[in-house]
């Protein structure tokens, strides 16, 4: 587990280039089009352990296009398109092209990606993790507008997050340990008490620690 974040950081220090590098090596281009947004800031970041670091950016047009470009990854890296206040994630392997349409309206869900198929399956659990935060808030509604006992809002809650934890170990991470999308799996969070909480814990569930060690030797290995 402790390789796993070492290796986190080491990839952050490596992505932290800038674009004539991208330009003499060879890098990665992420581009496409954002209808509705003429005269918005399209913000280009990188998403490391260290936290989001801004990149580039574009004040959209009335085609919407734009095209950012930056130094190739040494190994698998988190990037975003940030919009005001929404975020599309994506994850970068090489020198690859993706390509993102989206509308202002609905940025962060109803986009399209390809050329990736890490950042389309990241797509898959944004709008997972989405859904399972819908039903951790209607549940948190509930009780407090006393309409459930707060005895059946922790099994209920954990009936929730407990579902949602087998769903991404079996599709996302024991499945593909390597994969990109499998780390983004691993580090999501769940709101709960007014507080971000990570969905998977190794400082309190040995279960848990079994899906950090799935991803940790992977990564290691490849």
């Amino acid at each position: 587990m402790k390789k796993l974040f070492i290796m986190a950081l080491a990839l952050t220090a490596l992505s932290a280039c800038n674009n004539q590098t991208a330009t003499t090596q060879g890098g990665f281009r992420i581009e496409g089009e954002v209808s509705g947004a003429e005269g918005k800031t399209l913000v280009f970041e990188h998403s490391g352990l260290q936290g989001i670091i801004p990149l580039d950016s574009v004040k959209l047009g009335t085609d919407g296009k734009f095209s950012f470009s930056w130094a190739r990854p040494e190994a698998p890296d988190f990037y975003r398109l940030r919009l005001d206040r929404d975020i599309i994630n994506l994850a970068v392997d090489s020198t690859e092209t993706v390509q993102v349409k989206a509308s202002a309206s609905q940025f962060a869900t109803a986009y399209e990606v390809e050329g990736s198929e890490d950042s389309q399956k990241i797509k898959e659990l944004t709008l997972k993790q989405m859904e399972m935060q819908n039903r951790v808030n209607a549940l948190a509604d509930a009780v407090e507008n006393d309409r459930m006992p707060a005895g059946v809002y922790q099994d209920s809650l954990l009936s929730v997050v407990n579902r949602y934890k087998d769903e991404l170990k079996n599709k996302y991470i024991f499945e593909a340990p390597n994969k990109p999308y499998a780390y983004f799996a691993l580090f999501q969070t769940i709101g709960h008490s007014g507080m971000q909480q990570l969905l998977f814990n190794p400082r309190s569930s040995e279960e848990d620690v079994k899906a950090f060690a799935a991803v940790a030797t992977s990564w290691d290995a490849h």
